[in-house]
């Protein structure tokens, strides 16, 4: 039986290896967004993705800080189990109050230089340790696997880089910029250095791990610098590697419920095909494909889905309804699009079955051969990984990969595997292709190895730095602080006896 493009037509070209299945009911976006748009607190969502920059280590700082400086002082202020004892005058009972207050008052002031002295820490330690991994004057006398000198993190490559640019004539306008150029032109200014920034890191990124895959690709070894990365390093990159392929391939499949659903969307695009045809005619979907104009196209964009809900309103049957219903819930740069493709989509059925006659049941039975190629090529996959990897040495390295190159090929006759596989980014017919690919694949792995191993000692260090210099600093920076300010601000407070101040609540 030849099967045509059962997946030919159900993804656009954008769509890469985890969108490649058939999809009737989008293939472009994920779910987690369509669930967003359709929330009613949409914007109060998108503008909470912008503090997602808290997650990090200055994030921390200031969240611990607000902890301290605004809900700390509130349990120690009003703390219930600390109060005069019974019997005692007016006098007493003020003074227990106000070494609860000046106590409190402490917590604040403690937040405020623990931002001063920790944030202003973080990025000299940070430049510190960027020049010590990724200089390979210093890196070269680390461990290989926090050796960073081949592949630079980013914020090395955007140090290196800003220097370039300013060797270049390019600056970053400061916010002072606003009272030369106006605030509108600074932001520009501002945003399109930040872009020459962005793009030339990325470049620089690339390059380097491109050169980095390339030499793997002629060597058989990931070099860094004199030294090469372990074979059994290596054996366990290929192998979780082989499980992304694998994964990749699985994700191809359909299940169970799928299959089902196919069946049934695949009779209702065939029996309704003239009548979606003539429907759809309007829809100036081939325009909005081909225009470039931002204006014209939100013009498009509104013509369409003016056009589709009055469809929706004519429409009689409730699988043509449903269609419609499905197209009007993507997101209006995406609408034509998903018109176009379901026109796609009746052609493809046709051909995915013997003689190009639809019926469910060879629709079904095309759909059931995909699957059962795709079983076996992921059990091709599993039994190319290295079975133990402590055990390995260059030949087995080098066989390995000429396997995994072999099992992601496929034939460019080969009707069925071409139709499954041709539209993915992880399968293709061209073995130097595949063979570059691989070994690029494998070294981005391994720069994600070198980055994940870099956080621990990073914390400890960081650490270190903290409790031995950032935090006496901090606590002496505080001691001098703190009275003066409390006799500045609070002259009457700061009477207030410190044994008093350390039994209502101690430092904190």
């Amino acid at each position: 039986m030849k099967v045509e493009s059962i997946n030919r037509n159900f993804a656009s070209p954008k769509v890469q290896k985890r969108d490649a299945k058939p999809n009737f009911t989008g293939g472009i976006g994920s779910v987690a967004e369509q669930i967003t748009n359709a929330l009613p607190g949409k914007n109060a969502i998108t503008k909470m993705k912008n503090l997602e920059w808290l997650k990090g280590e200055i994030g921390g700082i200031l969240i611990t800080a607000l902890g301290t400086g605004l809900v700390a002082p509130i349990f120690i202020g009003f703390n219930p189990f600390v109060k005069a004892p019974k019997g005692s005058s007016k006098e007493q009972k003020k003074d227990v109050a106000n070494t609860k207050i000046y106590t409190a008052m402490r917590q604040p002031i403690s937040a405020v230089l623990a931002i001063l002295f920790q944030v202003s820490a973080l990025k000299p330690i940070d430049k510190f340790l960027d020049q010590i991994l990724n200089n390979p004057k210093y890196s070269k006398n680390l461990s290989l696997h926090i050796d960073q000198s081949a592949l630079n993190n980013d914020s090395y490559l955007k140090t290196i880089t800003r220097k370039e640019l300013e060797a270049e004539g390019h600056k970053k306008p400061s916010i002072f910029g606003i009272l030369k150029d106006g605030y509108a032109k600074t932001k520009e200014k501002r945003a399109e250095y930040d872009k020459l920034l962005k793009d030339r890191v990325k470049a620089k990124a690339d390059a380097q791990l491109s050169q980095l895959a390339e030499n793997f690709t002629q060597t058989g070894r990931i070099k860094i610098g004199e030294r090469y990365l372990d074979d059994k390093t290596l054996a366990e990159l290929i192998n979780n590697q082989i499980n992304d392929y694998i994964g990749d391939a699985q994700k191809l499949k359909i299940d169970n419920n799928g299959l089902a659903f196919y069946t049934k969307r695949a009779k209702t695009l065939i029996g309704n095909e003239d009548h979606l045809r003539e429907i759809f005619k309007d829809i100036p979907y081939e325009e909005i494909l081909k225009e470039n104009d931002p204006n014209k196209l939100q013009n498009l964009y509104k013509q369409t889905e003016t056009t589709l809900k009055a469809l929706l309103q004519k429409e009689e049957s409730p699988e043509v309804k449903e269609i419609i219903q499905e197209i009007l819930n993507r997101p209006e740069d995406i609408r034509a699009s998903r018109v176009s493709r379901t026109l796609k989509r009746i052609e493809s059925i046709k051909q995915a079955c013997p003689e190009h006659v639809f019926s469910p049941d060879k629709y079904l039975d095309a759909m059931s051969l995909r699957n059962a190629e795709l079983d076996r090529t992921i059990t091709k996959l599993k039994l190319s990984k290295i079975t133990d990897p402590a055990s390995a040495n260059g030949k087995t390295i080098t066989d390995t990969i000429a396997k995994v190159v072999d099992n992601c090929r496929f034939e460019s006759t080969d009707e069925l595997l071409k139709s499954i596989l041709h539209d993915t980014d992880t399968f293709d017919s061209n073995v130097g292709k595949l063979t570059s690919k691989v070994h690029k694949d494998i070294t981005k792995l391994y720069k994600k190895l070198v980055e994940n191993k870099y956080k621990a000692p990073n914390q400890i260090i960081k650490i270190l730095i903290g409790v031995c210099i950032t935090l006496p600093i901090t606590c002496n920076a505080l001691n001098w602080v703190y009275p003066r300010f409390m006799e500045l601000v609070f002259p009457k407070i700061s009477g207030v006896k410190k044994g008093e101040a350390q039994k209502a609540g101690g430092d904190k």
